[in-house]
């Protein structure tokens, strides 16, 4: 699983100062479990990536700012030894604002300076957009975004048929890696987010996770 953390950094709007910073981890669950058809299912690499972005003019505060490749998914999934014919794989992300306390349509609160009538940011303040050269994902090239705590997106969805690379279709879910098909097996990431004038200055947290896993 890739979870990927976004988190607002606001401030005194005089300042015209917004920052967001981006943490990319990475946790890969299907090695904790054996793989039933597939030898391996996995994220390559596993370090994470942590980013600074700053809204420091009018106009980017008034329209938002798009960050075009601001990480990627890299997929290894390999045969076993016998190769398994059903060997398949499904690409989900799901958004998380740690649940807890926090109200299931608005990032977390981290800090918070001063008061007033300002509001939290909502989740759909943030689009995310997964693009590959082979457009394998029904969404390729598509913002999209989240409404609530916990909503799941599919990239390449589970229980579908297995389609092998090779030929840059549609729904590419059989063995392969980023090596040898790379624009089957690499999605990049985008992000876009558009702050208004209406949000409680403050810093904000919000996490996106990549979850990648064999079909059972």
């Amino acid at each position: 699983m890739h979870k990927n953390k976004f988190i607002f950094y606001t401030r005194n709007i005089s300042k015209l100062k917004f920052h967001l910073l981006f943490s990319f981890f990475i946790i890969i669950p299907s090695l904790l479990k054996a793989q039933i058809h597939c030898g391996t299912v996995e994220f390559i690499p596993n370090s994470p990536l942590t980013q600074d972005f700053t809204f420091d003019s009018f106009n980017q505060y008034l329209g938002g700012i798009t960050f075009n490749n601001i990480g990627q998914l890299r997929i290894n999934v390999e045969d076993k030894a016998i190769v398994d014919p059903d060997c398949r794989w499904f690409l989900t992300m799901e958004i998380s604002n740690s649940g807890g306390g926090t109200p299931a349509g608005e990032w977390e609160t981290l800090v918070v300076y001063g008061g007033g009538a300002a509001t939290t940011p909502p989740i759909d303040l943030l689009q995310i957009r997964l693009r590959n050269g082979c457009q394998t994902s029904p969404i390729d090239g598509l913002f999209q975004t989240f409404t609530n705590h916990g909503d799941v997106t599919n990239i390449i969805a589970d229980g579908l048929a297995r389609n092998d690379a090779g030929n840059c279709n549609l729904n590419v879910n059989g063995p392969g890696d980023y090596l040898t098909n790379y624009n089957e097996y690499t999605f990049t990431i985008d992000v876009r987010i558009k702050p208004n004038f209406t949000l409680k200055p403050g810093i904000y947290q919000l996490s996106v996770k990549f979850h990648l896993e064999e079909q059972m």
